[in-house]
């Protein structure tokens, strides 16, 4: 479901409730919770290490390692392992583990617990007590081992008041009690914390109902993953008091896996708990909590382009969830061989004309008001003091392996960052590491006892372009899900293939993220296999059929040569009409190349005040090709409009993207991916309706179209004498009456006094071309049969003529 699919009817001041948040996150876990035996679980969270070839193995083990095939980028996707090729460390200290659960047990620790009580405040000192001595058995019965823990100093405290910061938009959360470090409580607890700040590590959610615990407590994994992006995993602590049960919860980016309940008043359930805790403080370094080793608040290394840390320059977005692809993007710095390892600082960076004008903050400021309006209604808040999201709306996926949602749940709060989504980091209200959580949220008390970062290994990537000193560069993370086991994911090849190409990006390398030697990070080891039906938890009464394939997800990295702004931050409509045309040619390439984008969205095409030089534009055009004589007029439209190796436009991202070779035979019928805001009418009302649809070039030009549209509604250059009328139409084209606002444009009049100086001038445009893809899509309305890829490259060539036809009417002065 959308986040668009829950705005409200007037606008609202107060952020994101906590029952919303709630409903949210049960929607977003849907279908993908599992839960495993205490000593498997035990297994996961232990620190680990793949197991390596030995005498003690059979020849069979021996033959099966052998033949693996090794994890690359094409095969990453595959369910690459299972816990029984790791030596996990808690496996070797059963003695020690039996001396602290004989120590435990002999306390006698339920007599702590409070007895059955409908106000869950009660049991929280007894609580805390039983766990704080379940830790203090686990360090006896440990001894030395525990010295070397990172979490060694880890202490449980009762804390029923909201945390100092707030997620994206969202009420500060008050977990009922968090662990942190010291022996001392803390007079103020963070999610992200600042210097000599204190962190919670686990938090502890109590309910009398698993449902409730559960939505709950995934409101604080939303908020460590906020936090950190790229951990592997989360884990919470849930106690249910009507039961006196205890579950450990890893919510990870393919959705939850916990422990089957503990009963607190058996000794089984005591031993299970104390074998739990053991394996938490069998972690030694982060990675073996899932931290990435390789990238910190400042710094990422990135061996294969540079060899040497490389500066985070700047957090250019962070896609809020637990479930989800949780993208991350990171504007970097090559430093200079002066200082190979020194961290970035704002003060001395040079400014990058790549990221936004700085001309026009001031402008971007002046229209605050409009957008706050907006921003504030039903769990918005304004753009000052959320989180930007660079694509803005959230990202849906008709996938069934992906809840791609990404962000608070509701549309309004989505537009924090995106009606404005000058991608600089200043005060107009975008994110900075000061006043928002940092990139990487391991706190420091925690970060600064480790070693300097590791590299991070990456399985021989078939095109590598080297970085320089001084240069500037996109980093990209995603958690991306595979489509099956016979699918190969598209997205680095289509970087590799296309990059470079008029109106694309350039790529210099694609990884898949490992936090240690030979450890991918991925979600694959807390998944059952897809076979394996009795680890489902069917814990919210998801439809089992429906999400039957455990979701897989990895950690795979795109860098690329340089950041955008958004259309939206436009100095005047010729400047936008020109990126779009560029933009438009980035994507007719990536289909000759025999790719579909499929989520052409706000956040993925963008714009730069400054050329940049990229190929010369041009088209295959064999001599029996059926639409040579359209190709022909697109190289004609292309001339008149000037096209040279300057470009302004980019298409960027490729998530969502197919390639045409296998799209058409692999096992599916057809999926609907895309950004709710800007998806085709006929792809939103197959998803409403769960038919089959091919999602064809003909819904990305209509993905273009709504692009354009909310560009020109949202551009700061409109500044009518009244506003009201544009803040309507700003509220309806955000939330779900898209098809009002496109309506309102394409049939009413509009004037600069009503609407603003820019959408005024848009306007015909935009009606001349929407009323070219009504005709185009007539067109082909008796060919939906035609699912090849013959057929989907027709349909680019034919609505790539079409747009040029009418931006050619409004770029190209008539001669006299």
């Amino acid at each position: 479901m959308s986040d668009s699919q829950c705005s409200g009817s007037r606008p609202r001041s107060d952020p994101v409730s906590q029952e919303n948040l709630k409903d949210y996150m049960r929607k977003e876990l849907i279908g993908q919770t599992w839960e495993f035996p205490p000593k498997r679980l035990s297994q996961l969270l232990s620190a680990k290490t793949p197991k390596l070839t030995t005498t003690t193995q059979t020849a069979n083990d021996l033959n099966h390692r052998a033949n693996d095939p090794p994890i690359t980028l094409e095969n990453y996707h595959i369910a690459i392992d299972t816990i029984e090729n790791y030596d996990c460390y808690i496996d070797t200290l059963a003695d020690a583990v039996a001396e602290a659960q004989k120590n435990f047990t002999e306390r006698r620790p339920s007599q702590l617990l409070w007895p059955t009580h409908d106000d869950e405040r009660r049991h929280y000192p007894g609580l805390v007590d039983f766990l704080n001595t379940g830790l203090n058995s686990c360090k006896a019965g440990l001894g030395d081992e525990v010295q070397q823990a990172i979490y060694k100093d880890l202490k449980f405290y009762v804390w029923d008041k909201p945390m100092q910061d707030g997620v994206d938009g969202a009420h500060p959360l008050e977990p009922d009690f968090a662990r942190v470090f010291g022996e001392e409580k803390p007079n103020s607890l963070f999610w992200s914390a600042p210097s000599k700040g204190k962190g919670t590590k686990i938090p502890v959610e109590v309910k009398g109902s698993w449902s409730e615990l559960i939505a709950q407590a995934a409101t604080y994994a939303r908020a460590l993953f906020s936090a950190n992006p790229l951990r592997q995993f989360a884990l919470v602590i849930g106690y249910n008091h009507k039961e006196h049960a205890m579950r450990f919860l890893v919510f990870h980016r393919g959705g939850l896996t916990a422990s089957k309940p503990l009963e607190l008043n058996s000794e089984q359930g005591q031993k299970d708990l104390i074998l739990l805790l053991s394996s938490i403080l069998t972690w030694k370094s982060l990675a073996d909590a899932g931290f990435p080793s390789w990238c910190n608040e400042t710094q990422v290394y990135l061996p294969t382009i540079y060899p040497h840390p490389v500066n985070i320059h700047n957090d250019l977005h962070h896609s809020s969830c637990v479930r989800g692809r949780g993208a991350h993007v990171y504007y970097i710095h090559i430093p200079h061989p002066a200082d190979p390892t020194g961290v970035a600082k704002a003060v001395g960076a040079p400014p990058d004309e790549y990221v936004a004008p700085l001309s026009h903050t001031q402008r971007m400021r002046q229209s605050r008001r409009m957008q706050e309006q907006v921003e504030r209604l039903q769990g918005g808040t304004p753009a000052s003091n959320a989180v930007p999201q660079q694509g803005g709306a959230t990202s849906v996926s008709g996938i069934r392996q992906g809840n791609e949602t990404g962000s608070v749940p509701d549309s309004q709060a989505l537009i924090s960052g995106l009606a404005g989504v000058s991608l600089r980091q200043d005060p107009s209200g975008i994110k900075t590491y000061d006043n928002t959580p940092a990139s990487i949220m391991i706190s420091r008390d925690l970060a600064s006892t480790e070693s300097p970062l590791s590299a991070i290994r990456s399985p021989n990537p078939t095109s590598v372009n080297r970085l320089k000193p001084g240069d500037y560069a996109v980093l990209k993370l995603s958690w991306i899900a595979g489509r099956g086991l016979d699918h190969k994911p598209v997205e680095p090849e289509l970087l590799e293939n296309c990059g470079g190409m008029f109106g694309v990006p350039r790529h210099y390398y694609s990884f898949l993220a490992h936090h240690q030697d030979d450890c991918p990070t991925t979600n694959h080891l807390f998944l059952p296999s897809e076979t394996d039906q009795t680890a489902r938890w069917n814990l919210f009464g998801a439809k089992v059929s429906s999400e039957k394939i455990p979701e897989v997800r990895s950690l795979l990295g795109h860098v690329i040569s340089h950041a955008g702004h958004s259309l939206v931050s436009a100095p005047d409509f010729r400047s936008l009409l020109l990126a779009l045309v560029h933009a438009h040619l980035g994507y007719y390439n990536m289909c000759q190349k025999g790719y579909q984008h499929r989520d052409i969205s706000i956040g993925n095409v963008l714009m730069v005040d400054e050329p940049i030089e990229s190929a010369h534009f041009h088209i295959d055009t064999p001599g029996d090709a059926s639409d040579r004589d359209v190709r022909v007029n697109i190289l004609s439209l292309c001339k008149d409009l000037n096209i040279s190796n300057q470009c302004t436009g980019f298409v960027i991202d490729g998530d969502m993207a197919v390639n045409w070779k296998t799209y058409f035979e692999e096992s599916h019928t057809g999926g609907k991916s895309g950004t709710y805001q800007f998806m085709s009418n006929a792809l939103l009302r197959a998803q409403a309706r769960q038919r089959n649809y091919w999602h064809s070039p003909i819904d990305d030009y209509y993905s273009f179209y709504y692009v354009a549209q909310w560009a020109c509604i949202w551009s700061p250059l409109n500044e009518p004498q009244d506003p009201d009328d544009l803040d309507a139409l700003r509220t309806d084209i955000a939330g779900t009456s898209r098809a009002d606002a496109t309506l309102e444009v394409t049939g009413k009049r509009m004037t600069s006094e009503m609407y603003g100086a820019l959408l005024e001038e848009a306007q015909p445009f935009l009606q001349d071309w929407y009323i070219g893809l009504t005709r185009l899509e007539d067109k082909w309305v008796n060919n939906r049969d035609n699912t090849s890829a013959l057929g989907f490259r027709s349909r680019a060539d034919h609505g790539l003529q079409t747009f040029l036809r009418v931006a050619h009417k409004y770029l190209v002065v008539p001669q006299s």
